[in-house]
């Protein structure tokens, strides 16, 4: 999923597909017995902290994993 860091206007934007996903990976997280959700704001910290100590890239270059 792709999230915008719009550091002209310090937010970020999320898709609206964002919240669907993510309502659909709290039911995943509650038929597996966890009770803490995730929110917006806990799911996208964690992601950008392991994506800031990736190689930052332009978008024209191809990832190689």
């Amino acid at each position: 999923m792709r999230i915008i860091l719009d550091t002209t206007k310090g937010r970020i934007i999320l898709p609206k597909s964002f919240f669907t996903e993510l309502d659909k990976m709290n039911k995943i997280l509650a038929d597996g017995g966890v009770t803490e959700k995730l929110t917006a704001e806990t799911y996208v910290r964690k992601e950008f902290e392991k994506a800031i100590k990736e190689t930052m890239l332009r978008a024209e270059d191809k990832v190689i994993k």
